[in-house]
């Protein structure tokens, strides 16, 4: 009996140490490529949710969400801008689109690796809030 116990517990100690081996080597490999996109930067938190590992950092003194897949690709890249860093190109679109009686309410940068968007909340007195993606050329999508 103390011999299949012992077998048990090997066996489970092996199996987490294996399991933690393989998400110190992705942290490594996330935490590298971090410090390789996003240079002196500041990483404050390191999260794994649904697959993901989500780490929060400080860039050029903005707090960026940046998020890996399970092997340790980035995906994205999310965080906030002030409104008066809106291109005023972009503030354009908006005034000659139907979303010209709301109000910039926020805005935030979405980069990923195929293209970056302006994520932003518009609202407008008596009605609710919405959110509308534009691309950096100016296109509502």
């Amino acid at each position: 009996m103390k011999t299949k116990f012992i077998t048990a517990a090997l066996l489970l100690f092996t199996t987490l140490s294996i399991a933690q081996a393989q998400t110190s080597d992705i942290d490594i490999k996330v935490r590298e490529q971090v410090e390789a996109k996003y240079k002196d930067a500041l990483i404050l938190e390191t999260e794994h949710e649904n697959g993901n590992i989500e780490l929060d950092i400080i860039h050029l003194k903005r707090k960026k969400s940046v998020i890996f897949n399970s092997k340790g690709v980035w995906q994205s890249t999310k965080y906030d801008i002030k409104k008066s860093e809106l291109p005023e190109k972009i503030k354009s679109v908006i005034k000659n689109s139907k979303y010209s009686s709301y109000r910039v309410d926020e805005v935030e940068i979405i980069e990923t690796p195929t293209k970056s968007i302006y994520e932003i909340g518009l609202d407008k007195f008596f009605s609710d809030d919405i959110t509308i993606y534009i691309t950096f050329d100016g296109k509502i999508i």
